[in-house]
């Protein structure tokens, strides 16, 4: 009988010191569990709707459930996602773990991730979701602002003029492609139509207002954030006024002059003059030569978008020589053509007479 007794104590103590088939505890439903058992709360954390370039910091604690020590590490594959300690130790205790959020390069809408937990028990994972939004209304420096719109590292902003037609031609911010300045008179918004077509044009995007001095373009913020405009919206303090005060580049609409008409040897030749004080760029010029006896002639040359920019008071000579000969009999019609990015379309006629390649303009 005492030799029987000594066999269940022997026993009792080898199954006490060796795994066992255990039942599900805390948040996993696992078998063949030791002593050891991971223990989290909560599982999940919904961030909910947060504005681009937001941080937020959440927890969760992490214990060990069971017997003996928990040995667990946190492992993470997100950029916009951090989290502290990576790795401890428990024996019953709970432990505190930080997630901390950043949307700041994180696409508008929805995302969702899972942060690792590895442990000598078990693996499991606590899961983050967030909805990236945007509802603020940003004021920035107008050296801010040349900040952002010279450089496409932080994304690309789009600097939008709200002022008038009038205004904008005058004179407007320069800054490089491709972020280039737009303009949308936001008195125009006052038609639900327009305002909901600017909406689903830049919504999600991320723009920068402007106007005179600042204020109709906050008010222009205003009317956007009021519509649900989706996405981040700056407003330049001081306008186009502190931006000039500070010497950025403006650039604003000029007028072309077409003059001196010269006919040649199979060709025709114009001048184009730039009249105003701005330098016109991404010139079109065309040159269209129509008539002749039983109008034989259709002739056109052109050079569009010319890469080689317009100054205040110079000239350009076109020629149709570059695009071959001219060759007819009769009288002509020249009409020429020319515009700019920053210049509206100008159109001038004259007329001539072609003799073989001879070409003379009256």
């Amino acid at each position: 009988m005492k030799k029987k007794m000594q066999i269940i104590v022997f026993i009792s103590i080898f199954l006490i010191s060796t795994n066992f088939v255990g039942i599900s505890t805390a948040n996993n439903s696992l078998n063949n569990q030791s002593f050891v058992t991971l223990g989290y709360s909560p599982q999940s954390h919904d961030f909910g709707d947060m504005d681009k370039g937001e941080v937020n910091i959440t927890s969760f604690l992490i214990w060990n459930a069971g017997c003996c020590t928990l040995h667990y590490g946190l492992y993470e594959n997100e950029e916009w996602l951090e989290v502290e300690p990576t790795s401890g130790d428990s024996i019953g205790e709970q432990d505190t773990i930080l997630v901390t959020i950043n949307t700041t390069n994180l696409t508008y809408g929805y995302h969702e991730s899972n942060i690792n937990i590895i442990t000598n028990d078990v693996n499991a994972n606590f899961t983050v979701t967030v909805n990236v939004i945007s509802n603020k209304i940003i004021d920035i420096t107008v050296d801010q602002a040349w900040d952002l719109l010279t450089t496409t590292s932080n994304g690309i902003q789009i600097p939008i003029d709200v002022r008038t037609e009038e205004e904008w031609k005058t004179e407007h911010i320069d800054t490089p492609s491709p972020e280039n300045p737009r303009h949308h008179n936001y008195l125009e918004w006052a038609n639900p139509n327009i305002l909901q077509e600017f909406i689903s044009t830049y919504n999600g995007k991320e723009i920068i207002l402007y106007c005179g001095i600042g204020g109709r373009s906050k008010n222009a913020a205003n009317i956007l954030k009021e519509n649900n405009f989706d996405g981040i919206i700056y407003n330049i303090l001081g306008g186009i006024t502190e931006w000039k005060n500070k010497g950025y580049p403006t650039e604003g609409y000029t007028t072309f002059q077409i003059m001196n008409f010269q006919g040649g040897i199979g060709s025709v030749s114009v001048d184009i003059k730039n009249n105003g004080s701005f330098t016109a760029k991404n010139i079109t010029i065309e040159i269209k030569v129509v008539g002749g006896f039983f109008s034989g002639i259709n002739f056109t040359s052109s050079c569009i978008n010319c890469p080689t920019p317009l100054a205040p008071n110079a000239t350009e000579t076109e020629s149709t020589r570059k695009d071959g000969y001219i060759l007819g009999f009769g009288p002509i019609e020249i009409t020429v053509s020319a515009m700019a990015k920053n210049v509206d379309k100008v159109t001038v006629k004259q007329e001539g007479f072609i003799f073989g390649l001879f070409i003379l303009i009256k």
